[in-house]
């Protein structure tokens, strides 16, 4: 109904509140479907995926200090220690983490959705949550990349074929806790326009001051158009780390799950995550 701006901004503003009233009985009738849809993704999903990594490391070890690189001696000595950093600590600790976030995703709606990247993006990413340049290079950063049609930020797809079209090789498949989030197809006309164009920063910009964090945007360019959802973001620093939490990822080349060495780090126990979740509870309390 609003993938289009076709109506004036009068109207558009008139709906935006007509919709957020929408969200309160909507909100009280699908929380049993999202407790399941997170007990599924996060405990289920993730929790098996990670287990495939921990038990490689053990197998096949990454690491040369803990066996890897065919030297059988220490592959041997460094079993015992292996079995209890992957299959006990790392498990237990992704165990906790999937379940704590079980109960985020309950009552903070949650979508699963895809991001297209490289096979190394995609890997650094997943080992570990990070948001700051250091020396020149980023580590587990979500970088804004190129295009930004619909305003400067991180984009995710609902459907997997649409973030195929942006993979360098690889889909992290991730559930993203969106917040308030704009169709721009009810964003005043002005802002609407400059999608479609080349880094619209103007949409992050009038969206981040209004109270919105995403964009929901149909990109009707195409011969098949799609939704995509872009998360604002100001140089380089998205509003919550939290928001964005990987389950696994998709080698799109090979056709298998891609391996993520050591597994990928616990989004939980990260003390940037831990902070913006603090901060976010702050927010909301006030």
């Amino acid at each position: 109904m609003y993938k289009r701006n076709t109506r004036s901004d009068s109207e558009n503003k008139k709906l935006r509140e007509n919709l957020e009233l929408c969200k309160i009985p909507l909100y009280i009738i699908l929380t049993p479907l999202r407790f399941v849809n997170a007990i599924y993704y996060n405990i289920v999903v993730h929790c098996s995926f990670e287990l495939f990594n921990y038990l490689l490391e053990v197998v096949v070890p990454v690491k040369e200090n803990e066996g890897g690189d065919n030297n059988f001696f220490l592959w041997i000595i460094m079993l015992p220690w292996r079995i209890v950093r992957y299959l006990i600590v790392h498990a237990t600790l992704t165990w906790i983490e999937s379940v704590v976030w079980t109960v985020v995703d309950t009552f903070v709606p949650t979508l699963t959705l895809f991001h297209g990247t490289t096979p190394e993006a995609a890997e650094s990413i997943t080992q570990g949550p990070g948001r700051v340049c250091s020396k020149g290079w980023y580590s587990g950063v979500w970088n804004v990349g190129n295009g930004n049609y619909a305003g400067n930020g991180i984009y995710f797809a609902p459907k997997r074929k649409t973030a195929l079209h942006y993979s360098g090789g690889s889909l992290i498949v991730c559930r993203v806790s969106l917040g308030r989030t704009l169709d721009l197809g009810l964003s005043p006309l002005r802002i609407y326009n400059l999608c479609g164009y080349p880094n619209a920063l103007g949409v992050t910009e009038w969206g981040l001051k209004n109270g919105y964090v995403t964009g929901e945007w149909w990109r009707g360019d195409r011969a098949a158009g799609w939704w995509e959802y872009c998360m604002y973001d100001w140089q380089n620093r998205y509003n919550d780390s939290w928001r964005i939490r990987p389950l696994y990822v998709l080698n799109i080349e090979e056709g298998i799950i891609q391996r993520i060495p050591g597994g990928m780090v616990h989004w939980l126990f990260n003390k940037m995550v831990i902070c913006d979740l603090i901060n976010f509870i702050n927010r909301k309390l006030k």
